[in-house]
């Protein structure tokens, strides 16, 4: 069989597949110009830089501006995770972004619950939305994100998340929302220390996130670590995304199995699986080559973010279960 996994870091615009790109581009009447699909989505083995990175999401900005645009892409997404063994994802996306053409919010926010909850109908695959705000976006903008993940919380969103240019502003910023949702018991991860500074996997702990996307530069604090374990916090790590963008200069200098050495609850994700051309298995594979990883490692890291869900407990321990009784060939 194949081995069960769990996706936490998913964005769905990094991840529309060709034929959707196709479909959505040919109703749009979007000109690529002479370029291949595939080079307007992916970056390929030579991205320079986070700047290059970010480019590929231009495309599918345009074309995810429709209710029905943005169901067909997550009931696609959910169905081709349900088909690659994958039992667990959590799919985030921001609103804000998908509202030139008029929708509201709540509209692409219902769009996408649609669609993932039609991509799970023939499958056992369970999945959730994270609404993003975004860091360069307007106050009001992210408090209404947050509003809208308050009012469809368990009805389909299981979370918030920030992301976006990181350090572009000061994270001390955004801790008004942050704390706010904490106290209505909004579940949370933050884009932190993915090409920043540790100082600001400290502040996104202290406003009470139980995860954090990335957090490559935990490394360079022992404190920052130390406070990783202690507080059992969520590392969702995308290495191949970190190798493109320039967060981590090599593979073999990518902190995931230190951080998993230590005791640190790291898992391994996608970020944007067409952006970067990955799968969680190419993860998996990449990180048993040269980082050292066995297949009980693999095993270890996908329990720690089935532990590390926004679900519901009951929820979590069903498919916790699930995990352990259908798990490896070994």
């Amino acid at each position: 069989m194949k081995r069960p996994e769990t996706d936490l870091h998913l964005h769905l615009d990094g991840s529309l597949s060709i034929e959707v790109i196709r479909q959505l581009a040919d109703e749009t009447g979007y000109d690529f110009e002479g370029r291949s699909m595939k080079e307007c989505v992916s970056v390929g083995e030579n991205c320079e830089s986070l700047v290059e990175y970010l480019k590929c999401f231009d495309l599918p900005g345009q074309l995810l501006q429709t209710e029905k645009a943005l169901e067909l892409a997550s009931k696609d997404l959910v169905e081709r995770l349900a088909k690659q063994g994958v039992i667990y994802a959590e799919i985030r996306f921001a609103p804000q972004l998908h509202i030139k053409k008029g929708l509201s919010k709540e509209k692409t926010v219902e769009a996408v619950i649609r669609g993932v909850e039609k991509g799970m109908e023939h499958s056992s695959i369970k999945a959730g939305v994270l609404l993003c705000s975004m860091v360069n976006g307007s106050d009001r903008e992210n408090e209404e994100t947050f509003e809208i993940a308050g009012s469809y919380l368990k009805k389909g969103v299981a979370g918030v998340d920030i992301a976006g240019p990181e350090g572009m502003v000061p994270m001390e910023h955004f801790e008004p929302l942050f704390k706010k949702a904490y106290r209505k018991d909004i579940p949370f991860t933050i884009h932190a220390g993915e090409c920043g500074d540790s100082d600001h996997i400290l502040k996104a702990v202290s406003y009470g996130a139980k995860r954090i996307g990335h957090g490559c530069a935990a490394i360079h604090s022992e404190t920052c670590m130390d406070l990783l374990k202690k507080e059992k916090i969520t590392l969702e790590m995308c290495v191949i995304s970190n190798l493109q963008t320039k967060a981590v200069a090599s593979i073999k200098e990518h902190p995931l199995k230190a951080f998993y050495d230590r005791g640190i609850r790291v898992t391994y994700n996608t970020d944007n699986i067409t952006v970067s051309d990955t799968t969680l298995n190419k993860e998996a594979e990449l990180i048993k080559k040269y980082l050292g990883f066995t297949e009980a490692d693999l095993r270890q890291m996908n329990r720690y973010a089935l532990e590390g869900a926004f679900l519901d407990q009951a929820e979590k321990e069903k498919i916790i279960a699930f995990f352990d009784n259908n798990n490896y060939n070994e």
